[in-house]
């Protein structure tokens, strides 16, 4: 009877990962799922358009030395009233006219600068998307694969703490067990079945995740393959922390967007300080009027001209703009240093991470690889009635969790150095992983 309910309990599990999953023959790598997605997500439009905006901003504003080309017609007719006579007579005018800003007083060169650097800021932006998008559909990848891990060994101790509590009742049966040791291991039994009931709800939750960032909704977990970080990516991780913080206040897109910030706020200031300064611009024009002046006859002119203008009323109608700028400068500044703080603590919390994760994953794999062989001499003590069921019990818990926690820090491992690379700002879609190398879970072959 106990074994027709474990095999009635697996064949369950089963039917609930595969109702989440269709089986192809193809592994869908993530580096596959993330090329699936990288140039058509919205967020990834989106900070294509902004950037594409940016740009045409900056052409705009060079427009502003273009010259400034018209032409203008006028046809009608004059009628002269006189003693004698009147006499009604038609005439054209034709004018053609070029105007050019010549100077403003910086006003104009360091607008143009500012586009630019709002074209650079947009395009850190879409580094931005990009790699918020790499990391995050990392994490419903990975994420679905360490929730199907955590499913599997929930229903492996399910079915070992079911098995032990059969041999339990059987032992006593037989004269040979104590009651106490069925009540434990019912016990347990019962909290492996809420387990597992956790454990399916979060694999849902984490099919629905990758579901959403994948916008697909044919997962095939069978599949999917945990991923082996990239020698490329690898190579790029700092050494250590003073690396990682001097890397990050040279590269961190946050805090290269504030100094341009600061950059940007100064020439709002030239701006402002352009508005005291004299414009020069200048102007040729040339007409062709054919009886214009009611003469009967026709003529030409031509005019070039340089205008100088001091703009004396801006010394009292433009100040608050400039005290306002100035104060905007000064607000950018401290912007800045308050952004460095927070880069060198990002930093520093990337690399402990990356640290930490490296050094757990060593110790999960031993805590693994020990509490599997804990488990398989409790079991042949218990058999030997060497020990109590309490042993097995308590080794068939450690496993389970000792197997969760290397899922969890394996998977631990790979966004850790996608986080320490995006924040010196190193990461790229060819690191995600390494789709050449035979070997183990990030271990290379030999």
């Amino acid at each position: 009877m106990t074994w027709i309910i474990s095999i009635l309990k697996k064949f369950f599990v089963i039917m609930t990962i595969f109702s989440f999953t269709l089986v192809n023959v193809n592994a869908e790598t993530l580096t596959n799922m993330v090329n699936q997605i990288l140039d058509s997500h919205e967020d990834i439009v989106n900070a294509k358009k902004k950037l594409e905006e940016a740009d045409r901003d900056i052409t705009d504003a060079l427009l502003a030395y273009a010259p400034d080309l018209s032409v203008k017609y006028e046809s009608g007719r004059n009628e002269k009233e006189a003693s004698t006579s009147n006499s009604l007579k038609n005439f054209t005018t034709w004018d053609w006219t070029w105007k050019q800003k010549i100077m403003d007083s910086g006003a104009t060169l360091n607008g143009i600068r500012n586009k630019e650097l709002e074209s650079e800021k947009s395009g850190l932006d879409f580094i931005t998307a990009r790699n918020d998008l790499l990391i995050e559909a990392a994490d419903a990848y990975l994420g679905l694969i360490k929730a199907g891990e955590k499913l599997e060994a929930s229903v492996a101790a399910e079915e070992n703490t079911r098995a032990t509590s059969g041999q339990e009742e059987i032992r006593v049966q037989v004269g040979s067990g104590l009651a106490s040791d069925v009540l434990k291991a019912k016990r347990q039994l019962a909290s492996a079945q809420k387990t597992v009931i956790t454990d399916e709800k979060s694999f849902k939750s984490a099919v629905f995740t990758f579901e959403k960032i994948f916008k697909t909704d044919v997962i095939e977990t069978a599949n999917l393959t945990k991923p082996r970080l990239s020698p490329d990516a690898l190579s790029m991780v700092p050494n250590s922390m003073e690396a990682t913080v001097e890397l990050a206040l040279a590269n961190n897109r946050d805090l290269l967007k504030s100094k341009m910030d600061v950059e940007i706020a100064r020439n709002d200031l030239n701006v402002a300080l352009a508005g005291f300064g004299p414009t020069v611009d200048g102007e040729l024009k040339y007409s062709d009027k054919a009886d214009a002046s009611h003469t009967a006859g026709s003529h030409h002119e031509e005019q070039l001209k340089v205008t100088v203008e001091f703009p004396i009323s801006g010394f009292y109608m433009e100040r608050q703009g400039y005290l306002n700028d100035r104060s905007a400068l000064d607000r950018a500044i401290n912007d800045l240093a308050v952004k460095e703080r927070d880069t060198v603590k990002v930093a520093k919390d990337a690399w402990v991470e990356y640290s930490n994760a490296r050094t757990m994953l060593s110790y999960s794999e031993n805590e693994a690889t020990i509490a599997q062989e804990l488990l398989t001499i409790a079991q042949k003590e218990r058999a030997a009635d060497q020990t109590d069921a309490a042993a097995v019990l308590s080794a068939e818990e450690t496993l389970e969790s000792s197997l969760k926690d290397l899922s969890d820090d394996s998977m631990s491992l790979v966004t850790s150095v996608y986080e320490i690379l995006d924040v010196i700002n190193s990461l790229e879609p060819s690191m995600i992983e390494n789709t050449k190398v035979e070997g183990t879970f990030n271990t290379p072959s030999s």
